[in-house]
């Protein structure tokens, strides 16, 4: 399966500090840097990636759009 970087951003430290102990605990690859505003963190982590997409639901396409 492929893999790729998920990015959350504009954390604070207790937030990222939490988000990086629960991607450790699932044996995630993951990385915090602090982000350009330094009162803020960013979360890195390497996740897999599905290659099939959720189908939107008939209920909310629009007759229009077909």
């Amino acid at each position: 399966m492929k893999r790729d970087w998920f990015y959350q951003d504009n954390l604070t430290e207790e937030q990222a500090e939490e988000l990086v102990a629960r991607y450790r605990a699932n044996n995630i690859t993951v990385e915090k840097s602090l982000d350009v505003d330094p009162r803020f963190w960013v979360v890195s982590a390497y996740l897999p990636v599905s290659n099939d997409h959720q189908r939107t639901q008939r209920s909310m396409c629009s007759r229009g759009w077909k």
